[in-house]
């Protein structure tokens, strides 16, 4: 395959295709976070109802991950990221049928909203494994930072299109429009054809993962980027729970928390811009101290800055997250044994959300406890200075260089799923 130029990637045509079917299922997500809680407000569940409601899938996700991630190396990942969308249709489709006909409760929006958490836990790992397969090695990173790109421009335009809908027709509508999304992501991903990898010796399940972990063991960078990512999403949790107080008693109230969550996304997509065009020589090393700036954000609020700081720090630490990513998930994929690559992203995958709800859950008693600023503090310091002690003290991330052509393995055979 080859791909040169600009955007050179989407000239590939299987990494065109899975391209548009990421950017499609990713509009329809981005209607749902609005479209959820009004949901749960229009059938009386108040924040409790919604509080179930989110957590069923935040659990589904992160139990779902790990085994998702087994079986995308196990199966053909086309068949698995097909069944995943599959799955999401079906669930989102009878979320919108029961909210459209009046009947929905709380209890089924919280089970339909845990399958859905699963088929995501099946499809992430399974997407983030093929992205090798689908586009050449040279045009890997660009490939990332598209897909980077598009989900973050989805995220700047989707609530307030979902807004509007709900406002319009109602929340039901925008699960249908997210139903529909599932089918063409599926289409895409069906019409692909890639090189299938070659999967593991068939074994059991707990090996199976025994087998991902030590594949994270033997890389040190990866093992300590995982402990990064759990403190830091720890400071992430914090952080979105004291925000809006800070905003609301401070900045304005809620249209500056508006604008400082919505300067994210904007971040987001300039960053991905950015991570598409550089071509460090030691991405992981990079990666790491761009992701140190995360913690611009939470400081802008320990003493207040004026709302226009704090948005562009918010901008910042949207544009830190994604060129960190993209920086980290090509480098994973290329160093990474690529029949063991969909279980390191699903553990990439958990940890990244595993502590955030935890930081969630102590914001309010740790700020009830030692004061707000203080906890903001803390917050900061767990997503920049883990990730400056590991580009200082750990070799092995400051080793890895870029590697612009595949390891050699053994020769693939063309799948059609």
């Amino acid at each position: 395959m080859s791909g040169v130029g600009r955007f050179g990637p989407l000239k590939e045509r299987p990494f065109r295709l899975l391209w548009f079917a990421r950017t499609g299922s990713s509009v329809g997500d981005s209607l749902i976070p609005v479209a959820l809680a009004f949901a749960v407000i229009g059938i009386h569940g108040g924040a409790l109802g919604l509080g179930a409601v989110l957590g069923a899938r935040t659990v589904a996700l992160g139990t779902s991950t790990i085994v998702g991630g087994v079986w995308a190396d196990r199966l053909p990942r086309r068949a698995v990221m097909v069944s995943a969308d599959l799955l999401r249709f079906a669930t989102e489709a009878a979320t919108a049928v029961l909210l459209l006909e009046g009947t929905a409760h709380v209890w089924q929006l919280a089970v339909l909203q845990s399958a859905a958490g699963v088929g995501a836990g099946f499809f992430t790992p399974a997407s983030t494994a093929l992205v090798p397969q689908a586009v050449s090695a040279g045009n890997l990173q660009k490939a990332n930072s598209l897909l980077s790109m598009s989900e973050s421009g989805t995220r700047i335009f989707g609530p307030v299109v979902s807004a509007a809908i709900v406002a319009g027709a109602g929340p039901g509508w925008c699960f249908a429009v997210d139903a529909a999304s599932f089918l063409v992501s599926a289409s895409f991903v069906g019409a692909m054809r890639v090189e299938a990898h070659l999967p593991p010796v068939a074994q059991r399940f707990w090996r199976d993962v025994a087998d991902g972990w030590s594949e994270v063991r033997r890389h040190r960078w990866l093992t300590a980027g995982f402990l990064g990512f759990a403190l830091g999403n720890l400071g992430i949790g914090i952080y979105l729970v004291l925000g809006p107080f800070v905003a609301n008693d401070h900045l304005g109230g809620t249209v500056a928390w508006g604008l400082i969550i919505g300067a994210i996304p904007v971040g987001g997509l300039l960053g991905a811009f950015v991570a598409y065009r550089m071509r460090p020589e030691h991405p992981v090393a990079t990666a790491f101290a761009i992701w140190s700036l995360c913690g611009v954000l939470p400081f802008s609020l320990v003493r207040p800055f004026p709302l226009p700081v704090v948005v562009v720090a918010a901008a910042i630490l949207g544009a830190s997250i994604l060129i960190g990513n993209a920086l980290w998930e090509t480098a994973m994929q290329q160093h990474v044994r690529p029949d063991r690559l969909a279980r390191v992203a699903s553990i990439d995958a958990l940890l990244s959300i595993g502590l955030m709800p935890i930081g969630q859950a102590l914001a309010g008693a740790v700020a009830a406890g030692v004061g707000t600023p203080e906890t903001l503090l803390l917050a900061g310091t767990l997503m920049c200075v883990p990730n400056l002690v590991v580009v200082v003290f750990v070799r092995e991330v400051r080793s890895v260089r870029r590697r612009d052509e595949p390891e050699p393995e053994a020769e693939p055979a063309l799948s059609a799923f």
